[in-house]
């Protein structure tokens, strides 16, 4: 009975202890991390390209046979130098034709322009018609003194012959006077038959100047026209002596050959690409980034530049510019964005680094030197969108409000809830509550 008794209280003290053991045990087991106190920023991380804001095209001038170009990608140029150049024979024989045909011009209007041979006849012209004019008023004023005489004339045989019939005046005296009148008529006809032919003469005296005057107005219009086919001809001159100058093909810069679409020696027409120029001194960066996170960035913000080929800890750049308009780009995922061009200028750039490279950015828009800081994977929202974090406390956790300042994809500022020295619980599960006993690993 009494060993009864005696194992009934050990049974009793066993599963007392067994309760006991259980309830000390942890509901779940959890990671930790522990605030620290540090600086911490805010920042954009993207891809981005390098690139060259100005190139340098060299494109054939004009139609010609291009002569080898024995530049190669990555050759340092200097301004003016001598990059390409077409073949100038042909060019130099334009040039030729276009001053002979100019001297040949020149001749000609040199000609055309000489009046003093026209001017001469004209002169001469004019006296001849002076001298008809000065004739025909002459035979005008003769031809009215043979009239009045052979009037005259007739009147004085008309009385004589009336005196005849009255027998008052002799036969003899009436034929002198008819023949007399007859005369004096004869004249009279030939001074008007003398008069007309100088009348006849004056107008065609008339025509000589006006001759020589319609000959001069044509030699004016010839003059004209070789005037502008000389003009025409020295542009043309000026031309080809401007496509000589071009056919040489200078650098305008100071930098590299950045890539060459033409070598060998053949026929081009106009506009063809020869050679890329650019300065690498003038290398940016652009980075495509979400609009939703340039709000945050501004001109100035300094940028931390990685790459493979970069060196350990990579190089800094500030952005430079931010373009107002934005773009939709579909990502490799299938999702369209919007994306907004940043352009980041480099401080030092590395002498390893070429136009249309591949590099990252980390675009730093707020920093707090001096914070306490919690692991991103420790916080989370409530329903009311208050960010929280769950603290061990001894070995239980207790679930607290913060109120947080900058973040970046890695780390948060906490301003209010926590300070140095507490532990969080990462990645928490959606099982673990407020006041919940667990174990640290």
């Amino acid at each position: 009975m009494k060993t009864k008794y005696v194992l009934m209280i050990a049974g009793a003290v066993v599963i007392g202890g067994l309760i006991w053991w259980q309830s000390r045990q942890p509901d779940a087991v959890v990671e930790v991390a522990e605030i620290r106190e540090g600086p911490i920023r805010a920042y954009v991380e993207e891809r981005a390209i390098t690139r060259l804001p100005h190139t340098y095209l060299i494109s054939n001038p004009i139609a010609g046979w291009l002569e080898r170009i024995d530049l190669r990608e990555g050759d340092a140029v200097s301004r003016d130098q001598i990059v390409a150049r077409l073949e100038l024979d042909d060019l130099k024989d334009r040039a030729k034709q276009a001053e002979y045909r100019i001297a040949v011009l020149e001749t000609q209007l040199e000609k055309e322009s000489d009046h003093r041979l026209e001017d001469n006849m004209l002169v001469e012209m004019k006296a001849t018609v002076q001298a008809v004019d000065e004739t025909v008023r002459s035979a005008e004023a003769k031809n009215k003194a043979s009239k009045a005489i052979a009037d005259f004339a007739q009147s004085e045989a008309d009385r004589l012959r009336g005196l005849q019939e009255r027998d008052a005046a002799t036969l003899r005296e009436y034929r002198q006077a008819e023949t007399e009148a007859r005369r004096t008529a004869a004249e009279y006809q030939g001074d008007l038959l003398e008069l007309a032919a100088l009348k006849t003469l004056a107008a065609v005296s008339y025509i000589g100047p006006k001759f020589v005057m319609d000959y001069k107005d044509r030699k004016s219009f010839e003059q004209s026209r070789i005037q502008r086919e000389l003009d025409e001809a020295r542009l043309e001159l000026e031309m080809q002596k401007r496509n000589l100058e071009r056919a040489v093909m200078k650098s305008p810069i100071d930098g590299v050959v950045l890539s060459r679409q033409q070598t060998r020696r053949q026929f081009l027409p106009a506009g063809t690409p020869l050679l890329t120029l650019g300065r690498l001194d003038e290398m940016e960066i652009v980075a495509e980034v979400l609009t939703e996170r340039a709000t945050k960035l501004s001109v100035g913000n300094t940028v931390e530049v990685t790459g493979e080929d970069l060196p350990d800890g990579g190089v800094i750049g500030h952005v430079t510019r931010i373009f107002p308009e934005g773009f939709k780009k579909v990502s490799s995922l299938g999702v369209e964005q919007q994306r907004v061009s940043i352009v980041i200028s480099f401080d030092d750039r590395p002498k390893a680094l070429g136009a249309e490279y591949r590099v990252d950015v980390r675009i730093i828009h707020a920093a707090v030197d001096k914070a306490n800081i919690i692991p991103r994977s420790a916080l989370f929202r409530d329903a009311e969108g208050v960010w929280r974090a769950y603290v061990v406390d001894g070995d239980m956790v207790r679930n607290t409000p913060l109120t947080l300042g900058i973040m970046n994809d890695r780390e948060a500022e906490v301003r209010k809830g926590l300070s140095k020295g507490n532990r969080v619980v990462i990645a928490p599960s959606r099982d673990l509550v407020d006041g919940m006993r667990v174990k640290v690993e």
